[in-house]
């Protein structure tokens, strides 16, 4: 199915084509326990388990996925298998919207069925993005469903690594870092650690927490980004606890401007 999807959708031919194909086509698998090992069999679907070609073609595989869903008039986007439908949605039709999104989920689990594939009802996720003023006007919705399944409306939800609160707050987002509990450990040892070691294991245990899809609290409340900002505070303060260095701290960029000196 993947060699036509190419072939008809993509336009893949010839010889690029052929490649493919003989990547694909043609493999056997087996298991081995010790120096034991089971009959090979023929692998007649799939690709190969950690390929680099693995990622592109399972996206190629799933790109009706779209189509689908621009059908339905609903808005989507993807990440490998990881999949979002999202509907804006008005107080006085909203249930015009959701009908929209339920039969665009009917459309998916049919084609992922035709295709191999299944739409998982139990890993998946509904929320309400909308003010806590506006969430009265929404008030007999708490449910989606999916796949003969109704998805009951979380308060939060994880993409990506970045978590999303329903009002938009961004608090679950700040209060999930282990950035605390980083500096607190790497404290323990920071006085047997040279400047330059300290700045390296400082930059992996927080400085990657803190910068991982850091735009994500731009906007929010300043007692929440307040929050982030005690964590590099403590952070450059602990860096420097035995140089008697004196740091100029920019201000974080989903901050309002300041100047402060540690």
């Amino acid at each position: 199915m993947l060699l036509e999807h190419l072939s008809y959708s993509i336009g893949v031919t010839g010889n690029v084509l052929s490649w493919i194909q003989s990547y694909l086509c043609d493999r056997t698998q087996s298991v081995r326990i010790g120096s034991h090992s089971s009959p090979s069999n023929p692998c007649l679907v799939g690709i190969p388990q950690g390929s680099v070609l693995g990622p592109l073609l399972f996206s190629i595989y799933t790109s009706p996925i779209s189509t689908i869903a621009e059908s339905h008039q609903v808005s989507q986007q993807q990440c490998a298998d990881d999949t979002q439908l999202y509907v804006a949605l008005l107080p006085a039709n909203y249930n015009q919207d959701i009908i929209a999104l339920e039969l665009c989920l009917n459309s998916l689990r049919t084609w992922f069925c035709e295709n191999g594939m299944a739409l998982n009802p139990t890993k998946s996720v509904a929320i309400l993005l909308a003010l806590l003023k506006s969430l009265n006007l929404f008030s007999s919705l708490n449910a989606c469903n999916v796949a003969g399944t109704d998805i009951q409306l979380s308060d939060k939800l994880k993409i990506l690594g970045a978590t999303l609160d329903s009002n938009l707050t961004m608090e679950s987002r700040i209060k999930a870092s282990s950035c605390f509990c980083h500096i607190r450990s790497f404290k323990q040892i920071r006085s047997s650690l040279d400047y330059d070691i300290a700045i390296s294991v400082a930059s992996a245990l927080v400085s990657s927490r803190l910068d991982r899809v850091n735009s994500i609290p731009y906007g929010a409340a300043s007692k929440h980004t307040n929050r982030l900002s005690t964590f590099r505070k403590h952070w450059l303060e602990l860096l420097c606890i035995s140089t008697h260095m004196a740091l100029y701290s920019h201000p974080l960029h989903y901050s309002k401007p300041s100047l402060a000196t540690y």
